[in-house]
């Protein structure tokens, strides 16, 4: 069963500083609401739609999706949406989804 949104959005709340792929720098949340989780970068910032995170956990619930860190990226553009799926991995991993 994936996560409840709302402990989605209490973990996130405050911000979080989240360790990205090696290499990658440290990936910033700066706060999540019923609909996305925003991001950002020192080049950008953006939002993760809260739909295609709950189908990816839905998907890694089912087992239908990889559970390794290094592959769920072209999963989850595959499957999911092509929305920024190093930064939709990196919450995944950060909410316990992702090995």
């Amino acid at each position: 069963m994936a996560t409840d949104w709302a402990d989605v959005v209490t973990r996130y709340r405050d911000g979080a500083e989240l360790p990205s792929m090696p290499g990658a720098r440290t990936l910033k949340v700066t706060g999540a609401d019923e609909g996305y989780v925003y991001v950002s970068h020192r080049l950008w910032k953006d939002r993760i739609t809260r739909a295609h995170l709950e189908k990816a956990m839905t998907l890694l619930d089912e087992g239908k999706m990889t559970r390794n860190y290094g592959d769920v990226i072209d999963h989850y553009r595959t499957y999911i949406a092509d929305e920024r799926p190093t930064t939709a991995a990196t919450i995944l991993k950060d909410l316990g989804y992702l090995d």
